[in-house]
């Protein structure tokens, strides 16, 4: 795992690199340290947000960062150096300065993990050009910024998917919903102290059950376009 992570960061870096070459052939300025334009989507277990966030992506010629990657980059610290040593100081000292502030507001406590899941994902909308996955980072991201998804199913809509993916009856797909949504609830409530569940965290919610993956996908990209423009 940590030589796929290991992989991921100096391809991301690479990539950055080249599209700061290229920005600055076009003469184009910089942005000066400030947050790009990002997505942040959370999702009820189920409903089946990772997989539009990555669509989303794809649609808007972005990156797409997942739950899992965002953690294990975060639990990595070699790998975490070299993503944060990415930005130029001027930028780092101004990611210090907003990690200080929300610690001074209250957003989250100070602890290890949350700490190095902040530089991560601050890290990564300083990029601009992503969608991030869960672990709460639309907490941490400047809410003027970032397009806020919540992705959600009716309970049997993800009941009866779960089950046919997974291979499982009714009752336990159900049962392993009920638990994987009472752990994500638990922790943003831990390090946040705030409900995932809680609509005025965000700036769309988005029921893919109803909708389907196609017109929920569709229905965040011309958001995000609407608000800030073809990226």
């Amino acid at each position: 795992m940590i030589g796929n992570i290991d992989h991921f960061v100096n391809r991301q870096i690479l990539l950055w690199q080249e599209e700061r070459r290229i920005a600055e052939r076009k003469g184009l300025e910089g942005s000066g340290g400030a947050q790009q334009p990002t997505i942040c989507i959370s999702r009820q277990y189920g409903a089946r947000g990772a997989e539009m966030g990555r669509q989303v992506a794809e649609r808007l010629g972005f990156r797409f960062y997942s739950q899992e990657l965002i953690h294990d980059v975060a639990e990595q610290a070699h790998v975490r150096a070299q993503l944060v040593e990415s930005l130029d100081e001027r930028v780092r000292d101004g990611i210090s300065e907003w990690m200080s502030g929300l610690i001074k507001r209250g957003v989250f406590e100070p602890s290890d993990y949350l700490r190095n899941l902040s530089k991560v994902v601050l890290t990564l909308a300083r990029h601009g050009k992503g969608v991030i996955v869960g672990r709460g980072a639309h907490f941490l991201l400047d809410a003027r910024t970032t397009l806020r998804v919540r992705v959600i199913a009716p309970l049997e809509v993800r009941v009866a998917r779960i089950a046919e993916r997974d291979g499982l009856t009714g009752d336990a797909a159900r049962t392993k919903i009920l638990r994987i949504d009472s752990e994500r609830v638990a922790f943003n409530k831990q390090h946040y102290g705030a409900d995932i569940a809680d609509p005025a965290h965000y700036d769309l919610v988005v029921n893919a059950g109803t909708l389907g993956l196609e017109g929920a996908t569709s229905g965040v990209v011309r958001t995000f376009q609407d608000r800030f423009g073809s990226a």
